[in-house]
C-alpha cells in the first residue's frame, strides 16, 4: 500500500459560546488556530479570539489528548500556545482527535470551542477487476472496492462507465448499504438479471472510479479503454497484455497502455517488446500494423512506419502512411500523397510504384501471397497490375482495389454512386453492382467469392458472387450493412473458404450465407475475421472464436472446454494507476510481461528516425509483385488448436482465486 499525506489549508473557524447562567453568554471563544485538518508536524499552534462582558477575562487554556497548556494574550488581542508532541511519551495514534479550548471570567462565566484534527496516514486503496482495453465477456461482471486505512472507514466508492452513448453509474455508500462483512470496507459489483447486465454490451467505455472515507481526499482513478460485449456465441480463446493489432495461428500483435507494442507467442505467452511508440500529436488509438513471416510492421503516431525482421527493428520511412502489408512486401505512400513506393522487409529495398509531384489524389494498394501488387488513384481510370498492366475503364474516382490472387475487383465512384467491377483472371470483366455510398471498403474477395455492397433502392445490402459465378443477396435489412474492415486488412478478412460472408448491420455483426437468414454472432465492436477454418472476433485485448454454424465444431468445442471459467475471479488493486504506470499487485489469468531494455535498429537509431531510410532514396524501376491475404508460414489448423490450448492451460495453472 502506498502511504501519502495530503495538505489541507482551508481555515474553518468554530465558534461556541456559552454561559454560565444567562441564554446572552458573557464569555465568547472562537479557535483560529490550527487552521488544518490534519496534523502535519510534533507541534500544535493554537490562536484564539476570546472575549467577555464585562471585559475581564480571567484565563484561557487548550486541552489535547490530556495535554493542558495556558494561552497568552499577545499584542493583536489573540490568545496563543502550542502543544508539543513530544510530551506525550509516545507516538500519537493515527485517527481523529480533538482539541478543546477554554475562556473564563473573573465572574464565573465560560465559553468553550473545539477543533477535530486528524492524523491521517492514507487515503483509501481501490480494488477492480479490469485492465485497459479488456472486454467484459458473458459471466464476467465488473466488481471495484475500497479499502479504507484505519481506523478511517469507506463511506462512498463509486464506478462510472461512460460512453459516446451514454454512461453508467455503479455504486454503494454508508448511508444505503448494509454493513460490510468486512468492518470499513465497501463493494460495487454490476448487477445481472437472467441474461441481462446493469452495464449495456456493444459499447467502449471510460472507466472512472472515485472513493472516499470522508476525511481525506477523494481518490480517483480513470482507466480505458473498457469494451463490453457478452454475445453468447463468442468464447474466449486468449487475452493479451494490450490491444491486438493484428494476429495468426502462433502469434498475436498487441499494443499496451503505455504504447509498447509487441509479439506474443500464443502458446507459451512470451511477450518480445519491439519498442515504444511515441504519442506525439495523434493518440495510440491511430497506431496499426500488421504480423509478417519475420516479424512485423508498424504506422507510429508522427509518421514513422517501422519493422521489426528476425529481430531487429529497423525505420522503413519517416513522414509516409502505411498502405497495404503481405508476406514480404509493405507498400506505403508519402504524407504529401504525391509518390508511393514498394518496400522489401527482407532487403531493406524500396522501389517506386507511382509518383505525381503536387498530386493529393489518394493512393491505394493490394498486395497478393506472391508479392504482386494491384494500385490505383482517384485521377487514374484503371487499376494498375504487374508490370503497368491495366485492369477497367471507367468514369470516376477509382477506390481500392483488392485481390485474392486470382481475381482483381474495383469499384469507381461518380459522385452518387459506386460501381463494382470484378475482373478474372483471364481478363474477362464481370459488373458486380451499384451502391450508394462513397466508402471505399465496399469489396471482399477470397477464394473466388466475391462480396460488394449493392442498393436496394434505399439502402446498401450485402450480395455474394461465388466462384462459380452465381450471385446471391445475402441481407435484407431496413438500414444500410456495411463489411466488417479494419486498416492493413481491408477487402480481406470477411469471407470464408466456402463464401460466408462476415458483415456489419445496426451496430451488430452477422455472418450470412446464400439461401439463409444472416447469424447474428456479436455487437460491432472490434474486428472479425475468418483463419484456417473458423470464424474469430478481436475485441480490445481479447481474442474470441465464433460459435457460428459456419464454423468448426470440433475446434471449437476443444477450445470452450479450457476456456477459463470466470475472468473475473481476477483481482487488480492500485493506489496509483495512470497511463504511464503500471498496475502494482500482480495480475491472475495473465503476466503483464516487462520488456528487456528496448532493442536498437540496425542503423542504431531509436524511434526517433534518426538515420532511417529516407524515402528519397535510389529507387529501383516499378516492381511487378505484391500480396494480400496474410502472413506466410503459418502452421496447420491442428497446430493452432494444440497451441491455443497449451496457453490457456498456462494460463489456468497461474490463475489464483479472489480473497
Amino acid at each position: 500500500m502506498q502511504a501519502y499525506r495530503r495538505h489541507v489549508g482551508t481555515a474553518i473557524a468554530i465558534v461556541l459560546s456559552l454561559s454560565a447562567g444567562a441564554a446572552d453568554a458573557a464569555v465568547t471563544v472562537e479557535i483560529v488556530e490550527p487552521t488544518n485538518k490534519f496534523i502535519e508536524s510534533d507541534t500544535i499552534p493554537v490562536r484564539v479570539a476570546a472575549s467577555s462582558s464585562p471585559d475581564e477575562l480571567y484565563y484561557v487554556e487548550a486541552e489535547f489528548e490530556g495535554l493542558i497548556i495556558e494561552l497568552t494574550p499577545s499584542e493583536d488581542g489573540y490568545f496563543e500556545g502550542s502543544f508539543d508532541l513530544g510530551e506525550l511519551g509516545g507516538e500519537l495514534p493515527y485517527g481523529p482527535h480533538v482539541v478543546t479550548v477554554g475562556a473564563y471570567s473573573t465572574f464565573g462565566d465560560w465559553a468553550s470551542a473545539q477543533r477535530t484534527l486528524h492524523r491521517y496516514s492514507a487515503p483509501p486503496t481501490l480494488g477492480w477487476n479490469v485492465l485497459p482495453n479488456d472486454t467484459l465477456t458473458a459471466g464476467w461482471r465488473f466488481d471495484a472496492k475500497c479499502i479504507p486505512t484505519p481506523p478511517y472507514e469507506c463511506q462512498y466508492l463509486s464506478a462510472y462507465f461512460a460512453s459516446a452513448d451514454g454512461g453508467v453509474e455503479v455504486y454503494n455508500d454508508t448511508s444505503s448499504s448494509e454493513p460490510s462483512s468486512v468492518p470499513g470496507r465497501l463493494y460495487v459489483k454490476e448487477w445481472r438479471y437472467r441474461d441481462s447486465y446493469q452495464i449495456p454490451s456493444g459499447r467502449t467505455y471510460t472507466l472512472t472510479i472515485q472513493a472516499s472515507d470522508g476525511v481525506g481526499p477523494v481518490v480517483s482513478r480513470t482507466i480505458g479503454p473498457i469494451h463490453v460485449d457478452r454475445s453468447p456465441k463468442l468464447t474466449v480463446v486468449q487475452r493479451a497484455p494490450g490491444a491486438i493489432l493484428d494476429f495468426d495461428a502462433t502469434r498475436l500483435l498487441v499494443l499496451d497502455h503505455r504504447g509498447r507494442i509487441g509479439i506474443v507467442e500464443r502458446n507459451t505467452q512470451a511477450v518480445t517488446w519491439l519498442g515504444t511508440i511515441p504519442q506525439e500529436d495523434a493518440p495510440l488509438s491511430a497506431v496499426y500494423g500488421a504480423l509478417t513471416p519475420t516479424g512485423a510492421v508498424y504506422q507510429g503516431t508522427n509518421g514513422y512506419i517501422l519493422s521489426w525482421v528476425n529481430g531487429t527493428r529497423k525505420t522503413i520511412a519517416r513522414a509516409a502512411r502505411l498502405d497495404a502489408v503481405n508476406g514480404d512486401t509493405a507498400v506505403f505512400t508519402t504524407t504529401d500523397d504525391d509518390r508511393a513506393i514498394a518496400h522489401s522487409l527482407s532487403t531493406g529495398t524500396n522501389t517506386l510504384l507511382w509518383s505525381s509531384l503536387g498530386s493529393r489524389s489518394p493512393f491505394q494498394a493490394d498486395i497478393t501471397a506472391s508479392g504482386e501488387i494491384y494500385f490505383g488513384t482517384y485521377e487514374s481510370g484503371s487499376i494498375v497490375g504487374p508490370g503497368g498492366s491495366l485492369l477497367g475503364d471507367h468514369e470516376g474516382n477509382l477506390q481500392r482495389p483488392i485481390t485474392d490472387g486470382t481475381n482483381v475487383v474495383g469499384r469507381w465512384w461518380d459522385g452518387r454512386t459506386s460501381s463494382s467491377y470484378l475482373y478474372t483472371a483471364d481478363g474477362e470483366e464481370v459488373f458486380l453492382g451499384d451502391a450508394i455510398t462513397s466508402s471505399s471498403a465496399g469489396l471482399l474477395l477470397h477464394a473466388g467469392h466475391a462480396g460488394f455492397l449493392k442498393t436496394d433502392g434505399a439502402v446498401n445490402q450485402i450480395w455474394l458472387r461465388t466462384a462459380d459465378g452465381e450471385q446471391h443477396q445475402i441481407s435484407n435489412f431496413t438500414k444500410t450493412s456495411q463489411f466488417d474492415q479494419a486498416k492493413l486488412r481491408v477487402g480481406h478478412d470477411g469471407l470464408s473458404d466456402a463464401g460466408d460472408v462476415l458483415f456489419l448491420n445496426d451496430g451488430e455483426r452477422y455472418i450470412g450465407r446464400p439461401g439463409g437468414a444472416p447469424e447474428r454472432i456479436s455487437t460491432d465492436l472490434g474486428h472479425g475475421r475468418w483463419l484456417d477454418g473458423s470464424w474469430y472476433v478481436t475485441i480490445g485485448n481479447t481474442l474470441f472464436q465464433v460459435a457460428s454454424a459456419g464454423g468448426s465444431p470440433a475446434r471449437l468445442a476443444a477450445t470452450a472446454a479450457f476456456a477459463p471459467e470466470d475472468v473475473g475471479a481476477r483481482e487488480v488493486l492500485s493506489t496509483s494507476f495512470t497511463g504511464d504506470e503500471l498496475l502494482d499487485a500482480p495480475v491472475s489469468v495473465r503476466d503483464l510481461h516487462e520488456p528487456d531494455a528496448l532493442p536498437v535498429s540496425s542503423d542504431g537509431s531509436e524511434l526517433s528516425g534518426d538515420g532511417d531510410a529516407d524515402t528519397g532514396g535510389d529507387l529501383a524501376p516499378a516492381a511487378a509483385g505484391c500480396s494480400a491475404s496474410g502472413p506466410a508460414g503459418s502452421p496447420s489448423g491442428a497446430a493452432a488448436l494444440a497451441a491455443a490450448l497449451a496457453g490457456l492451460l498456462a494460463l489456468a495453472r497461474r490463475s489464483r482465486p479472489r480473497s
